[in-house]
């Protein structure tokens, strides 16, 4: 499909895909409380909470080496904070209200993502290596900050890299996805009886992402010499959820291919697909956009950006944030006119995720390289402040309100 026939496609979709059901989320999120600082993570073992009040560093905690990725809880009270860094093993936990560190939990060995359920009563915490030859996930209790249950899951192969990636809840806060990137497969755990199923995926699982409606799961897959980079939809309402199909990404003009992350819109319309490239060569720049219903591609974009990774919806669901790995430069996207709407080249090394205040106005944009926040007027598309969280390469994640995939925000 060309460009122009995609645009053409979308256009005609639109108006009937723009309200999904996304009911299963309600229940989960009628306690969901923004709060008021923005919370950035540095690999080299610092939190930076900032008050987004006065855009001023309200406290400076100690995490841990590798500690990039975080989860808030949906009452924000507290952040859990995963310490990747080799020979690393715990989660932190820092408390929002005392503006300070108050555990530190041993899960396994290198923790990737610790993610809390939506109901706030668990952190599912997968590991980027192998804990005594097999897959750890660990769940934690929130209120005792205490482990609830360690599985750990045999695996056939050798790891060849880390071992998982990202996770994932479903609404009812029953079921914990995470990744296998040793056998290449979703790890789908029951959380009543502790029951594990195991699914294939086509090459390396990389973002697994529950459809608004709860009856899908769509999974990133980075791709590999037989496979290209895509997704595979999956059906959670049948036993053994069973594949329903493969969505290929166009890959228009790309040099290099490798499947990242994928979001859906706020409204549920569309899934995003970005290419970042390979790890070591990323160029990548493609957004690929799905109707969410058809699985038919109905647009791509090329941005200024390269090594793309991550897309940010704001809050009001108009526009989307795409950050990197390869440059300084974000691409702002207006979803409705289906075009890029600014270019911004920010700070001094590649840019690495957003957070945005309750009412959208503001996002707060991470730099690696210079390890600080960059505030982003989303109504003039303009940077308005830097904020010195650190002033060093490092720089990770920014996070505030709970979500379930960190792109997506609450619905």
């Amino acid at each position: 499909m060309n460009n122009q026939s995609c645009k053409t496609a979308f256009s005609g979709m639109l108006v009937g895909a723009i309200a999904l059901a996304i009911a299963p989320f309600s229940t989960a999120q009628a306690d969901l409380v923004w709060p008021d600082v923005m919370i950035h993570l540095h690999g080299d073992g610092e939190a930076n909470i900032v008050d987004t009040e006065t855009d001023r560093v309200a406290a400076k905690l100690e995490t841990c080496p590798g500690g990039t990725l975080g989860s808030t809880t949906p009452d924000a009270s507290k952040v859990y904070v995963s310490c990747a860094g080799e020979g690393e093993t715990d989660v932190v936990v820092i408390d929002l209200n005392e503006l300070e560190v108050s555990g530190r939990i041993a899960t396994g060995n290198r923790p990737k993502h610790g993610l809390v359920s939506p109901d706030g009563r668990m952190v599912g915490v997968d590991h980027w290596a192998l804990s005594d030859g097999k897959l750890r996930i660990t769940f934690l209790d929130t209120e005792s900050d205490e482990i609830k249950k360690k599985l750990d899951i045999e695996v056939q192969g050798e790891p060849d890299g880390v071992t998982s990636m990202h996770n994932a809840w479903s609404a009812d806060s029953r079921h914990f996805f995470t990744v296998d990137r040793v056998d290449n497969r979703m790890v789908i755990v029951d959380t009543q009886d502790w029951s594990t199923v195991k699914v294939d995926s086509p090459s390396a699982p990389h973002y697994p992402v529950p459809s608004p409606n709860g009856e899908e799961l769509w999974l990133v897959h980075e791709g590999d010499d037989e496979h290209g980079p895509g997704v595979v939809v999956f059906d959670l309402t049948q036993d053994g959820y069973p594949e329903l199909t493969r969505l290929s990404m166009p890959l228009t003009g790309e040099e290099v291919e490798e499947a990242h992350h994928g979001n859906f819109t706020q409204d549920g319309s569309l899934f995003m697909v970005l290419n970042r490239g390979p790890g070591g060569d990323a160029r990548g720049r493609e957004v690929a956009f799905f109707d969410a219903e058809s699985k038919e591609l109905v647009h791509r974009v090329t941005t200024a950006s390269n090594g793309v990774g991550h897309s940010y919806n704001s809050p009001d669901g108009r526009h989307v944030v795409v950050t990197n790995y390869g440059n300084n430069v974000i691409t702002i996207i207006d979803l409705e006119e289906m075009r890029t709407v600014a270019d911004l080249t920010i700070g001094e090394g590649r840019m690495g995720h957003v957070a945005f205040t309750e009412d959208g106005r503001y996002g707060y944009v991470s730099n690696a390289g210079d390890g600080n926040l960059h505030k982003v007027d989303m109504e003039t598309f303009e940077v308005v402040r830097e904020i010195e969280t650190g002033g060093r390469s490092g720089g990770g994640q920014v996070l505030n309100v709970w979500t379930n995939v960190f792109e997506e925000l609450p619905r």
